[in-house]
């Protein structure tokens, strides 16, 4: 194994390394020690279809530095797995796991996105707290989901609107992992590698259009690690500035977000997060130079990305869709005492917050991907 990519979070007490590479898996162990971290005990919150892939190896390599009681506990795959249900669930399994105080396990969290946000969510509530590390399987959660903090499910028919912010101990991105993916998923994760380059950095979002877009679709091991690292390190400087989201600074990671959101749980996840996400970009866009934010040219540059990652512009959905989105939206714990809020680009790498937008603009940026 070379020596991985290795960016910092720097949060003081709450501090902890993202490693980026590939083949980590197999030495999970020894950089689970490394990080200092002398459980013996560990509980494994995964899927089906990541567990056929990893599961035994990933069991090997923690034996391997001494753990003597592994547990795995299955999850959903899906976004609808993310409940409160499959949540309470895996809470009991933890307790009944691990009924002792003194055998605390350190929870390690093998998958995409929702075992991430599902399984630190229980880990920040099991006797108050236990350490766990994140381990993502899928390009979307190596970029976005496993670093920051933010774990929750969904309920009551809102997305993450139940959860907490709690810090991993180590985040291990074994980029070797994307390589079970369909297309369709490694697609779904470049949105959010789009994102950052939108509103975070001109240079990545040049370096994607120069032709980094493609190689990362084809997961062209050095780019991947290059990219990742990239998306790591913007996000990590956004979260040191502004970790409990009560600044605003955190807001620009939501571009795309609020109208992403409702859309992907008002369609009843028939698209993935980030197909959602890649829609509501475009939509942000349109209500961003509807209030005379941002220029023609900036669309059509963002609107090219989508299109060459494979991403949708539009979704065409059933009758009364736009109405749930509406609602949705404005359920959305982004909103404040009545007030709407979206994060906005001004120019390639740059952005604003705007709040109370007229609800007739933001219905005529919903609308335009609905009816394109």
């Amino acid at each position: 194994m070379s020596a991985p990519a290795c960016v910092p979070v720097e949060l003081g007490p709450r501090r902890y390394e993202v490693l980026i590479g590939s083949r980590l898996l197999g030495e999970l162990g020894t950089l689970v020690r490394a990080a200092g971290l002398k459980q013996a005990n560990a509980f494994i919150i995964t899927n089906a279809q990541v567990a056929a892939h990893y599961f035994d190896g990933v069991r090997a390599s923690l034996e391997g530095v001494g753990f003597t009681r592994l547990v795995r506990h299955d999850i959903p795959a899906s976004e609808e797995g993310k409940n409160w249900d499959e949540f309470s669930r895996t809470c009991a399994a933890l307790l009944e796991s691990f009924p002792d105080a003194g055998a605390t396990p350190l929870v390690l969290l093998l998958g995409g996105g929702v075992v991430g946000d599902l399984g630190g969510f229980a880990a920040a509530v099991f006797r108050r707290g236990v350490p766990f590390v994140q381990l993502p399987t899928t390009l979307l959660a190596a970029v976005d989901s496993s670093v920051g903090g933010k774990v929750a499910v969904n309920f009551g028919g809102v997305k993450n609107i139940m959860g907490a912010f709690n810090q991993p101990r180590l985040v291990v991105c074994d980029l070797a992992t994307l390589a079970t993916l369909g297309p369709r998923e490694v697609r779904s994760g470049s949105a959010e590698v789009i994102k950052y380059g939108a509103v975070c950095s001109a240079a990545l979002f040049e370096q994607l259009e120069r032709g980094a877009l493609e190689k990362l679709l084809a997961l062209d091991p050095a780019v991947l690690v290059d990219v990742v690292a990239q998306c790591v390190e913007l996000k990590a400087r956004v979260v040191e500035q502004d970790e409990f989201d009560k600044k605003g600074i955190r807001n620009v990671l939501n571009f795309g977000h609020t109208i992403g959101h409702a859309l992907e749980l008002s369609a009843d996840y028939a698209l993935t997060h980030g197909e959602a996400i890649s829609i509501g970009m475009v939509a942000a866009t349109r209500l961003a130079r509807a209030l005379g934010m941002v220029d023609d040219a900036f669309f059509t540059r963002l609107e090219s990305l989508i299109v060459r990652a494979g991403l949708p512009t539009h979704f065409v959905g059933a009758p009364g869709l736009f109405d749930r989105i509406k609602r949705a939206m404005q359920l959305d714990k982004k909103f404040r005492d009545g007030r709407n809020v979206f994060v906005l680009p001004t120019r390639v790498g740059a952005w604003e917050q705007r709040e109370n937008v007229d609800w007739a603009l933001v219905d005529d940026a919903v609308r335009s991907v609905l009816d394109a």
